[in-house]
Parts: structure tokens; sequence; C-alpha cells
């Protein structure tokens, strides 16, 4: 009996509680899908239909992410459903971005904001990268 090995099946529950308690932006790399989750959407005074814009520093080794003015070439955040607590858009360029930049080798990554800098950008940073 000491060769045998029970593996039972983890439920998923961590995940649908964690972006309420934190300030979270979700990136699937593969699809160029980010998810910005109530929290921080409230953080950056965004909602629905909000245009958003990241900045990236090599030196800090984080992400920004800030509301400003509709432009063109802006994200524009579409709420998914009308009792559903997150923003959503679609950026392939983007996700291969943020998949480079940060060297990550998962297909979904979390970044949670961290702080802001002088211009009232919000830093983020790996969920798991505690700095």
């Amino acid at each position: 009996m000491d060769d045998i090995l029970i593996y039972r099946r983890k439920r998923g529950s961590s995940g649908q509680w964690k972006c309420r308690e934190k300030s979270l932006m979700k990136v699937e790399f593969e699809q160029g899908r980010f998810v910005i989750f109530e929290k921080l959407a409230k953080q950056l005074g965004c909602s629905n239909s909000d245009a958003v814009m990241f900045g990236f520093s090599s030196k800090d080794r984080c992400a920004y992410i800030f509301k400003e003015e509709p432009e063109e070439d802006s994200y524009y955040l579409r709420q998914a459903g009308p009792n559903r607590p997150y923003y959503r858009f679609t950026s392939k360029d983007l996700g291969n971005q943020f998949f480079q930049f940060f060297q990550s080798e998962a297909k979904v990554a979390y970044f949670e904001a961290n702080g802001t800098n002088d211009k009232g950008w919000t830093r983020l940073i790996p969920e798991n990268c505690k700095k």
C-alpha cells in the first residue's frame, strides 16, 4: 500500500475572491485579454468606456496604468456585464509587450497595484513579486 499516491481535485475557489480583496489586473497573454477588476478601476477613477494607457519602467521593473483623455490609440474599458465587477479589453500587441517585459512563462498573470509615481500613475507589479 505504500506505493499508492492519492490525488484529490483542487477547488478553484481562491481566484474568485482575490480580485475583490486586492487591486488587480489580469493579463491572458495568448489572447491579449486584459481584465481590470473593480477595486483597481475605482482606484484609477475609471468606469465603463473610459480610456486607459500603460507605461513601462525598466529602471523600476514595473508597468504603470493611468486614466487618460480618450484618443484614437487608447485602450477603452468595457464592462463585462451588468453584475460583473470588472472591465476588460483585448490587445495582443500589449499582451506581448507585458509578456516580453516581465519575461513571463505563464499564460495568465496577475498584476497588483503598488502605489503611484510622481505623475499619479498607478504602479503595477507581478502579484508574486512584492517590492
